[in-house]
């Protein structure tokens, strides 16, 4: 799949097959401007949905394998890089415990 870029943001997914036939689509967003890895899901079991822009952030939606969740939606500010899941801002390094927690 082609990477989706949004201001200086792109956003790529890596497929993998889960079960037969079951693919995830894990995001992975980089900082075009320095090469900085705002958010690396790759090879987990967190299936990005959508994403969308807005003036301020792009909003990702996320739904955890097998999908018989609800999905939560992360937001990456444009003017600083930050990621806020749910409207709370979440440091990189925790963005997997977040996402566990956000999901019940």
């Amino acid at each position: 799949m082609d990477p989706k870029r949004y201001e200086h943001l792109t956003i790529s997914v890596e497929p993998h097959e889960m079960r037969m036939s079951h693919w995830v689509y894990a995001p992975k967003v980089v900082d075009g401007r320095d090469g900085r890895v705002l958010l690396d899901l790759s090879g987990g079991l967190w299936d990005l949905v959508s994403s969308s822009p807005s003036t301020a952030a792009v909003e990702l939606l996320l739904r955890k394998y097998p999908g018989d969740r609800e999905a939560v939606c992360l937001s990456i500010r444009l003017a600083d890089n930050s990621l806020w899941l749910e409207g709370t801002a979440v440091a990189t390094e925790d963005i997997e415990r977040a996402l566990e927690r956000a999901q019940g």
